[in-house]
């Protein structure tokens, strides 16, 4: 290597050339190495010394992954020019891509698994790859060949995948290259956008989504002029009335859509499932090509989230632009026509608008209603048939992601939030409707938001109060800054611990987290000490773990005295850890145990 990038680098024997071939050729594979950097031989092979005939030879006695090496930018002109030639002639029979060819890569193949390939090779790789599926002969049994079409399908976009995945670098030659070639541009695109957007350059990855989008408004026109052909129109009154549409189109739009104008198409089941085409379009997309778009966090690489090459502003700015081109598929959206078979269709196009569209209009909004009642309906009647589906464990799991999905949509329909970052992560539901639970369960910030949103809304901030009990302690905000929002502070604290059995409920970690949280406040009165539950009141710690807090300790002991009696009595009273004796009040007690009265029954639950 020193001798020819130094003394030799202008001019080198034919003898010192084969030697540094051969003994790149002629070594064993480095234990742990995937490919050998063949450094000696790209040196030798590309210096200007090394004669076109012997530069070919060694060509082609190198396997097909020492050729992608050999194909790198970093090889000299007439090395590029020569792998290029041993390219195509490795290649020469052009073959249709098969489920066999995965496990047994042409060479074409083999080179594009290689990383920093030199244009040139880049480009005559992709001529040589194998061509799409075979179409159909005329002669074939038609089921044989769907079975076969459908495996060598799978096999082309398996292909593709590894391809885009590799050739990162490339994305913007390969889109280039596919252009002239309609069946490997749609699956490259699907991979950009849907597999790995986070390895495509923002511009790139910009300009791929806006061209999915198109797909979109063809579906919408192909929905349109269907639905007034089942109404009632000709394919020919169809295609007048739409004609501005259909001329505003692309050639290949309007060939695609006119498609669907023959008279053998408007009937029967494909006019059904053409006449949903725009909400088709979105619920294929929201699950499969935008789906890491929409949800960027599930983008991840052994549990840790991707690195992306766009910014956080654009991939939401992108969510944005999906929900607010698609939200036309919400209008369009018809309940299903067959109810004696119901179909539960999966919501997650649904909740991928509501949650990125920036204001979510009224009439979006009741007529998202209406798609999750009649997923309901259809959950329901599902649920009585017996036999309908042919797999009850995969008809059980969509009938759980639909019920889920209900779940974060009612949310969203039931309080309206302006986007956060292009995303509307912040609605909790109707204020009227939640419980502590749920505000417990929110974030710092979405919590803020939501009481901002609904300012001046006690009962609201008296759930948020009580939501301190089942998560006492967050980041910045704290129970004194919620009880600010009442316009009764210190009485809502009296209210809520005088009835806390009816209002929070729950066992002894939430009883006694109330307790602690009143007695940590800066004053906790007499009264409020009274209401406190008599077991996690004298449970709860003071400055020292093992001592009784001394507030609590300091009333008992002025409310029994120096009465004996007294003592004895309160140390007999029906208070208990758990059950309904650990609701007893504190102040109840102790009056009880004072006046030898009888012992209250504890507070009613809810």
């Amino acid at each position: 290597m020193a001798l020819l990038t130094g003394p030799f680098a202008q001019s080198a024997p034919e003898w010192l050339l084969a030697t540094a071939v051969e003994s790149d050729l002629n070594r064993e594979p480095r234990p742990y190495m995937t490919t050998d950097p063949m450094e000696l031989t790209r040196v030798a092979l590309s210096h200007a010394a090394c004669p076109d005939a012997n530069r070919a030879r060694y060509l082609r006695e190198c396997t097909e992954a020492r050729l992608g090496v050999l194909g790198r930018r970093e090889g000299g002109t007439a090395l590029i020019r020569a792998v290029v030639a041993e390219l195509h002639r490795r290649s020469a029979t052009r073959l249709s891509i098969t489920p066999e060819l995965l496990t047994a890569p042409t060479p074409a193949q083999h080179v594009l698994g290689e990383h920093g390939l030199h244009e040139d090779v880049f480009t005559a790789a992709l001529d040589c790859l194998p061509s799409d599926p075979d179409k159909h002969d005329g002669e074939e049994d038609v089921e044989a060949w769907m079975q076969r079409h459908r495996a060598a399908s799978d096999a082309w976009d398996s292909m593709w995948s590894g391809i885009v995945q590799a050739q990162s670098g490339h994305h913007r030659r390969l889109l280039t290259w596919s252009a002239r070639n309609p069946a490997a541009d749609r699956v490259v695109r699907e991979h950009l956008l849907g597999t790995m957007p986070w390895h495509v350059e923002p511009a790139l990855l910009e300009e791929v989504a806006a061209h999915d989008l198109k797909g979109f408004r063809r579906a919408v026109l192909l929905t349109r002029i269907s639905r007034s052909c089942r109404d009632g129109l000709t394919p020919a009154q169809a295609h007048e009335r739409y004609a501005d549409e259909l001329a505003a189109a692309s050639q290949e739009e309007r060939d695609y859509v006119e498609g669907f104008l023959d008279e053998e198409m408007q009937s029967g089941y494909l006019q059904t499932v053409v006449c949903r085409s725009a909400v088709a379009w979105v619920e294929r997309a929201s699950r499969q090509s935008w789906r890491f778009l929409l949800n960027p966090s599930e983008a991840q690489r052994l549990g840790q989230p991707r690195e992306w090459l766009a910014s956080e502003e654009l991939v939401a700015a992108l969510g944005t632009r999906f929900a607010t081109n698609c939200l036309t598929a919400l209008s369009l959206w018809e309940p299903d026509p067959d109810s004696r078979y119901p179909v539960v269709h999966d919501l997650g196009w649904l909740h991928a608008l509501l949650v990125h569209l920036p204001e979510v209009p009224d009439e979006a909004r009741h007529k998202a209603r209406l798609v999750v009642q009649d997923t309901r309906r259809a959950l329901s009647a599902r649920s009585g048939a017996h036999g309908y589906s042919s797999s009850v464990h995969s008809a059980w799991e969509e009938d759980q992601r639909a019920k889920e999905l209900i779940a974060t949509i009612m949310p969203l329909l039931t309080d309206p939030v302006p986007a956060l970052p292009g995303r509307r992560t912040a609605s909790l539901g109707d204020p009227q409707s939640i419980g502590f639970k749920k505000l417990a369960d929110a974030e710092e910030d979405v919590l803020v938001a939501y009481l901002d949103r609904h300012m001046d809304n006690d009962t609201l901030v008296e759930e948020a109060l009580l939501s301190f009990a089942a998560r006492p302690y967050r980041k910045s905000l704290t129970f004194d800054d919620v009880l600010a929002r009442h316009s009764a502070p210190q009485q809502t604290l009296l209210d809520l611990t005088l009835h806390l059995r009816r209002r929070l409920g729950g066992g002894p970690d939430l009883r006694g987290s109330w307790a602690q949280i009143m007695l940590a406040r800066p004053e906790c009165p007499p009264e409020l000490l009274r209401l406190l539950p008599a077991w996690s009141a004298l449970k709860a710690r003071g400055p020292r773990y093992d001592t009784t807090h001394p507030a609590v300790a300091a009333y008992v002991t002025e409310a029994l005295g120096d009465s004996d009696s007294a003592w004895q009595r309160f140390a007999a009273s029906p208070m208990s850890h758990a059950g309904p004796g650990a609701w007893h009040r504190l102040g109840d007690l102790l009056d009880a145990a004072v006046q030898e009265t009888a012992w209250s029954t504890p507070p009613p639950g809810r």
